[in-house]
């Protein structure tokens, strides 16, 4: 998809430090583990950035993708950080990434109902006050990436991070090591945040 953002600040940072790992339209980049962003929050996006800014996240010796963004935003001040977002959640249109993974979706919903939904809600949109994020119409490889570094270790393990740390202790609920892919093929079919 192409979009063309250009004029200000904004589109300048978004141009120079983010289209190389999300793609021009947010898309998300797998070689690079840039993952899509349209589908999350203001509120979990500012989060995010803020933490790799301020060492919080990105900085795991086992997170290569998280050390490559933590480098590329380092220079971002609160109010780019602001502005980026207000970009990212309004101006370039939602996407629905393509399932590159297989599962039992059957068994995926039932783990995710009795498992994650009570956080990230029942239609996997999130929950800003339990700094939940958005599970539906986020890349499964990037979910699957996400989980497997909350499970390990790379993610959630700063003691500023209290949501990561939540995600963390929960993450080995799933009683396999398989059933997170049941789990993500069920959240692949639901319809993400903003409309297509």
């Amino acid at each position: 998809m192409t979009v063309s953002l250009a004029g200000s600040p904004s589109a300048e940072i978004w141009n120079g430090q983010c289209v190389a790992c999300h793609g021009a339209a947010g898309e998300g980049v797998r070689a690079l583990g840039g993952p899509a962003l349209t589908q999350l929050s203001r509120e979990y996006l500012v989060r995010q950035l803020t933490h790799f800014v301020t060492g919080i996240r990105g900085t795991h010796l086992d997170d290569d993708a998280g050390k490559r963004m933590a480098l590329s935003v380092a220079n971002l001040s609160e109010d780019d950080i602001s502005g980026l977002v207000a970009l990212i959640t309004t101006e370039l249109p939602p996407t629905q990434p393509t399932a590159t993974m297989t599962g039992d979706t059957s068994r995926g919903k039932d783990y995710y109902i009795n498992i994650c939904s009570a956080c990230h809600g029942g239609n996997a949109l999130g929950n800003d006050r339990l700094g939940a994020p958005a599970l539906a119409g986020v890349n499964d490889w990037y979910l699957k990436s996400s989980y497997q570094g909350y499970l390990e270790g790379s993610r959630g393990h700063h003691p500023d991070d209290t949501y990561g740390a939540q995600m963390a202790r929960l993450a080995p609920a799933l009683p396999r090591g398989g059933d997170i892919n049941d789990v993500i093929a069920y959240i692949t079919t639901l319809p993400p945040h903003r409309a297509l």
